[in-house]
């Protein structure tokens, strides 16, 4: 079986199907990646085959990041956050349209990729659409690959109208091909409604080599504290100035990790306590320590739920307010501005009796669901795609609670 996998630039999207990608290969089907500028490297970096189908489209044009201060830019990325959030499960109609230009900035590549490489299968990000057409066209299933704890079920639908012109253009009916979504947590985490696969969420931020300093024990909590891959790029490292100056007045033991490009001595002075690292790999740093503080990242949150570790999200824009809300209503920890970051908080957040009771809870209720090989099989399967819905419930343990269902096309 030949499987497309087909994402928007960002590797906060692609990430999270490198674990779907990997089963399929393992298991001995052809994977290749249809995306474009930083998610070619991302892809590359996985070990996946990647083309660009978009080269030279002014996709940052599109959301914003080419413009203006890094104050402007923080400005733009919180306005936009807020917005996102208020509209909670339902997607705003502002991340249709983004999504909707970019997916139409790639979609004649896409599409294009697809009739030369004439795959049996689809898997597209959840916001990148462009993945419906090609699917549509060659009369292939699709695959809605989630990222986060949300979940809508007419979204795709919703997207169509932004993709009128790429369908018209390049002759295909203007309809969704059959196709299933996949979540990636238990419906017990998740907010929205929409039937779908429920599949173990698996971290992956890339390799990379862990220092020995940090596989050695600590007498005190160890706190991870990073920002992800956009933010540092778009708003700097000033957010953080709040939440550095409160580390060193707590009694735990910090880790940096903003990237190999982030510029750390725009912090000032670092405390005794709080070590800058770098590069790392989050998932594996993740089992170390006690708890993390980030900026609300879909791929930092989802992580932090596999590894049982609270949290303190500190949002600056995108899915980031939303996903704070989600961290505090499951009692996976806190979420508050970024300049409202103390002391006590830190203490609160590190208090066993504190506000993260659910973390271990929601940690075994991840565990419970199929892992991406048992997804991949089931992909494969011949007549998969037309099987009822009934027919699939053992992809969900009873324990777990969540349905698994196809979605109607």
């Amino acid at each position: 079986m030949r499987v497309l996998f087909t994402s928007p630039p960002g590797v906060g999207h692609l990430f999270p199907t490198v674990p779907l990608a990997w089963a399929l290969r393992a298991a001995g089907h052809d994977v290749l990646v249809g995306t474009a500028a930083e998610g070619l490297a991302g892809a590359a970096q996985a070990g996946l085959p990647a083309v660009d189908v978009a080269p030279g489209a002014p996709i940052a044009a599109v959301f914003g990041t080419g413009t203006g201060t890094t104050a402007e830019l923080a400005a733009r990325m919180r306005e936009r956050g807020r917005r996102i959030a208020a509209a909670g499960s339902r997607t705003d109609p502002l991340l249709l349209e983004t999504f909707g230009r970019v997916s139409d900035l790639m979609a004649d590549g896409t599409l294009t990729l697809a009739r030369w490489w004439r795959p049996d299968l689809v898997v597209h990000s959840r916001l990148h659409p462009a993945g419906l057409l090609a699917a549509r066209a060659l009369r292939v299933p699709a695959v809605e690959h989630g990222f986060n704890l949300f979940r809508e079920e007419a979204l795709a639908a919703r997207f169509l109208p932004y993709l009128a012109a790429a369908y018209e253009r390049n002759g295909v009916p203007l309809e969704l091909p059959d196709r299933v979504v996949l979540h990636l947590a238990p419906a017990e985490l998740m907010i929205g409604d929409g039937d779908g696969w429920s599949m173990r969420y698996v971290p992956y931020n890339a390799g990379g080599a862990l220092p020995d300093w940090l596989r050695l024990p600590t007498a005190r909590p160890r706190v991870l504290i990073t920002l992800g891959t956009v933010v540092p790029a778009l708003a700097g490292l000033t957010g953080l100035r709040r939440t550095i100056d409160a580390a060193g007045q707590t009694d735990a033991d910090f880790v940096l990790a903003l990237g190999a490009d982030a510029d750390v001595a725009a912090l000032g002075p670092l405390p005794g306590n709080v070590r800058p690292a770098g590069w790392l790999p989050l998932h594996q740093v993740l089992a170390g320590c006690s708890a993390v503080v980030h900026h609300g990242g879909s791929g930092t949150m989802m992580g932090a739920i596999c590894s049982g570790v609270r949290q303190l999200v500190l949002p600056h824009g995108a899915d980031q307010f939303g996903n704070a809300d989600l961290v505090r209503r499951h009692r996976l920890g806190l979420g508050c501005a970024p300049e409202e970051v103390t002391p006590q908080l830190l203490a609160e957040l590190l208090a066993e009796d504190g506000p993260a009771s659910g973390v271990a809870d929601a940690a075994e209720l991840m565990s419970r669901l199929p892992a991406p090989a048992e997804i991949a099989t089931r992909l494969a399967h011949p007549g998969g795609i037309d099987r009822h819905a009934d027919e699939l419930a053992a992809l969900t343990p009873a324990a777990g609670g969540s349905a698994a269902h196809w979605t109607d096309g």
